[in-house]
Order: C-alpha cells, then structure tokens, then sequence
C-alpha cells in the first residue's frame, strides 16, 4: 500500500509540476511559414481567398473526419466568413481585412476561447509567388497551452500545420493552372482615329507566314539593334521601334516586312546602309495594344480588329505595322506592349 500512495503522490506531483509548468508557458505566440510556389500571384491569392477552397488542402481536413464545414453565402472577400463542427467542438471564420495579391487578415475561434489572428502576405519574387501563412494571438488559453506543450512547442504545433496547408496548396494551384493555364496576354480597346503621315526605315525582311516564333526573334534580334545603332550614329531622336508589314498571304505562305524605327516628325533621314525608307500615308487609322510576350496573342488582336472592321464596315488599304514603345528587358513579361496599327478605309 504503502508503494501504491508513493506512485499516487507522485502522480499527483508530475501532474500538478506540469500544469504549473504549462500555465506558466507564454501567453503570446506569432508562428508563422512561407512558401515560394510557381504560379501567379493573383491565382495564389484568389485561391486563399475563398474559404470554398480550404477543404481540400486544409491539413486539419486530413486529421478529423468530424469536421462539418457550413458556409455562408460570402465566401471570399471582407466579411466572408463560414463555420464548423467536429468531435472537438464548434469553430468560426472571419475575414476582416485584405489587400488584392498583398495581404489577408482573418479571425479564427473555437468554440468560446479567445479568437487567433489568422494573416495572410503574398509577394511577387523571380520562381512565382512567395506565400506566408501566420498565427498569433496575446490571449492563449491554458488547453491551447498543454496540446502545445505536448506536441514540441507551439512553434511546432502550429508551424507543422501551416507547413503541411502551404504545401498542400502549391498541390492544388498548380493543380488548377495545368487544368486551366491562364491567360499570358491581354488586348486593350481598340481606337479609331485620323493619323498624319509618317516615315519608317527598316531592314528588309522576306519569310514565310508558317516562319517560327524561334525564327522570328532571330530576326528581330539582328536586325533591331542595327536600327538602333542607326539612330544613336546619327543622333535622332523621336522614334519608336516597331515592324511595318508590307504582304502577309496565308494561301502564298508569302510574308513581306521591315524590321526598324517609325519617326513621328518629318526629320530628314539620312540613308542607312541595308535600310529602307518608306511613307506610311495619312488616313484613318486603327489601332489596339496587346500586353504580353512578343508573339503570344497576336492572332487574337489581329481578329478583334478583323472584327471591328466588319463592324464598322471598314477594310484594310494594305499596310500594316507594329511598334514596341516599352523595354521588354525592363518589365515583366505580362506588361511588354506591342501597338498594332491598320491603314483602313470605308468598305465599298
């Protein structure tokens, strides 16, 4: 008996040692765990963003089968909320703030403890997008304290879970973006105006309309430093880089252009050797622009015009050119402009 009571006493001791020793365990905490993931920060966010979502990579979905998730009608955005039950209890979340592709902030309960302040910070980085997941609250009650305390530390606790949801949901958006690949173009309005002559020197270009994106940019990246040095030997300023397309025949497979620099004003130019000049006349011109990497989304801006023009009743009087008023070596691949222009005249 007397071993018995010993075992009970010490019992008793580990016991109440261990609770002093959880109560006396911080009251703040702030984990939190990033991920870069390859994709756009947009499909990142978006994705965070709608709770309809956390279903399938939420880790805690994996642990408790109990879990019965109802939503409300708003799921994404401030005041998106939704709410659960499980064998552990009830719980709640809210959306209360966020900034597009910056920023979520949320509030986390369960049951009637204390609310964690659930925040999200996304960042745009070379490899796609850089994720970070965070918890944190001053309020920890002594439950949330003793499992911390039994699984290695909150910092492990819930570093763990948020390592396990950020790798989950990498497996989910990029999931999603081979299923749906998005856009890597965009195309503005197109616009209608009268426009005075111009003149365009360029280098001489003959291929075939089937010529390959890999061909093409050989071309370009010969011939358009050329015009540049052409216009720095000779000092001239305002102009913009572009391509003036002389014949394009889908049935001959025939393709006819320049490659070199459009001048706005009528300064004289001086002859270039292995360089053309020519007149574009005046008239009315079209114009759209297409952000997006040289040679992805052309077809559609030229059949939005297409389009326009059979709207409009307008046909095209043979010349057509491009320009590249931006550095593509100095912005992103989705903002590189490309303007393309069409000489038109009223269909008869």
């Amino acid at each position: 008996m007397k071993i018995l009571k010993y075992v009970l006493l010490l019992l008793l001791v580990l016991i109440v040692a261990g609770a002093i020793f959880v109560a006396t365990r911080p009251n703040d905490y702030d984990v939190v765990r990033s991920k870069v993931i390859k994709a756009p920060i947009d499909v990142v966010f978006n994705n965070i963003n709608d709770y309809k979502n956390w279903e399938a990579w939420g880790p805690w979905m994996e642990e408790d089968s109990t879990i019965v998730v109802k939503y409300n009608e708003q799921t994404s955005g401030v005041g998106a909320n939704y709410t659960w039950t499980s064998k552990d209890g009830p719980g709640k979340m809210k959306t209360v703030s966020l900034t597009q592709n910056k920023s979520l902030e949320q509030v986390m309960q369960f049951g009637d403890y204390e609310p964690t302040d659930v925040y999200w910070t996304f960042e745009e980085v070379p490899e796609g997008t850089k994720v970070s997941w965070g918890m944190k609250s001053d309020k920890t009650a002594f439950m949330f304290k003793l499992f911390a305390a039994l699984s290695g530390g909150m910092d492990k606790m819930l570093g763990d879970m948020e390592e396990k949801g950020l790798a989950n949901i990498e497996r989910e958006v990029l999931a999603e973006l081979k299923k749906n690949p998005p856009k890597q173009f965009r195309l503005g309005d197109i616009s209608q105006h009268e426009a005075s002559a111009k003149q365009f020197i360029g280098f001489y270009q003959k291929t075939t309309t089937d010529a390959s994106m890999e061909d093409m940019t050989k071309l370009f990246t010969e011939f358009m430093p050329q015009a540049g040095m052409y216009a720095v030997n000779n000092k001239l300023e305002g102009y913009t880089p572009g391509s003036l397309y002389i014949k394009w025949d889908e049935e001959t497979k025939e393709a006819e252009f320049y490659i070199g620099l459009l001048f706005d004003d009528d300064t004289i130019l001086p002859d270039g050797e292995g360089m053309t000049k020519t007149i574009l006349p005046a008239g009315q011109i079209l114009k759209i622009s297409k952000f997006g990497p040289y040679g992805v989304g052309d077809m559609d801006a030229h059949m939005k015009i297409a389009t326009y023009m059979n709207e409009k009743k307008l046909m095209p009087e043979g010349i057509v050119w491009e320009l590249y008023p931006n550095d593509p070596t100095t912005v992103k691949p989705e903002e590189i402009q490309t303007d393309i222009f069409y000489l038109v005249k009223a269909a008869e």
